[in-house]
């Protein structure tokens, strides 16, 4: 009888083996849904235009949207940590639990974060998710959406105040947000600066400066804050200044007239007088104008335009 059962257990096994019976293998379903938004921060963009039930802005493919984000920690909440900016074509969802941007927080109760983003889609609209994650990974989520339009935009701002090197203003711009940074916020979003202002420190005349030379010409690259101390605020890439002709006409002008603008790659400050249009090219390859509107005289004055 044992020899039997023996002969049966083999004949069973040969039989379930050649029938090919393998065990059922279930795909691994990635979930790219966005993580459940339950923090408390207060997140609102820096262009007020923006702070609406669904923001948006208009890019054409190739574009740069450039944007920024105020966060602050609420009684409810607790400090910023991290930053993640996830890109998707719909709502709600993510192409990727890998985000596009990942960037580090700073330890504090309120802070300032630019991002720069590339459009790439030809048609529709394309969403960009930020999600801050405070210490207890409690996320705050905002979302902008990018109509994609057919042609290259321009950014504009007005009523833009920098201060000279012993006012309390900024004198750190970023041309394509808008921002001009406080002391704090400056090391972390300081290649977005393209245009400063100062006092010729020879002339004393007003002047437009590009942020890396500011070092070369003298001027101090350190400031401080009773909020956050002192601050790197060196470096950054090269903006070249020139005055600019009669046209284009600055009130009417397109992105294909500022493309189109030379710029010599030669001056990075230029001494400015009220009622006079700069053009201006950034490291990042843009173009732009600056109509100056009045100068307040001084290391403590300013420059509106």
């Amino acid at each position: 009888m044992k020899k039997l059962h023996f002969l049966f257990l083999i004949v069973i096994a040969i039989y379930i083996s050649s029938c090919g019976v393998t065990p059922d293998v279930q795909p691994v379903l990635q979930d790219f849904s966005l993580p459940v938004a339950d923090g408390k921060l207060d997140i609102s963009f820096t262009d007020a235009t923006l702070n609406v039930s669904n923001p948006s802005v208009n890019a054409a493919s190739g574009d740069n949207v450039n944007v920024s984000l105020v966060i602050k920690k609420t009684a409810s909440s607790e400090k910023p940590r991290i930053m993640r900016v996830f890109v998707a074509d719909q709502p709600n969802y993510r192409k990727s639990t890998q985000p596009l941007f990942e960037i580090k927080l700073k330890n504090r109760d309120e802070q300032t974060q630019t991002i720069d983003f590339t459009v790439s889609a030809t048609t529709g609209k394309t969403y960009l998710h930020f999600d801050v994650y405070d210490n207890n990974e409690k996320v705050t989520r905002k979302t902008l959406i990018i109509n994609i339009a057919t042609i290259a935009q321009t950014s504009s701002w007005t009523n833009i105040t920098l201060g000279g090197q012993t006012n309390k203003l900024g004198s750190r711009l970023s041309s394509a947000t808008g921002d001009v940074y406080t002391v704090c916020d400056l090391d972390s979003n300081i290649k977005y600066v393209d245009v400063t202002y100062a006092i010729d420190r020879v002339t004393a005349k007003p002047t437009l400066i590009s942020n890396p030379q500011r070092a070369v010409l003298g001027y101090s690259v350190t400031s401080s804050s009773a909020d956050c101390g002192s601050v790197n605020t060196g470096g950054g890439t090269p903006t070249y200044f020139v005055l600019a002709g009669a046209t284009p006409a600055f009130e009417t002008v397109t992105n294909a007239e500022l493309t189109a603008l030379t710029i010599p790659m030669t001056a990075q400050n230029i001494v400015v007088e009220v009622g006079k249009i700069y053009a201006f090219l950034n490291g990042r390859g843009k173009k732009g104008l600056i109509k100056i509107n009045s100068i307040v005289q001084g290391a403590d004055g300013s420059v509106n335009f």
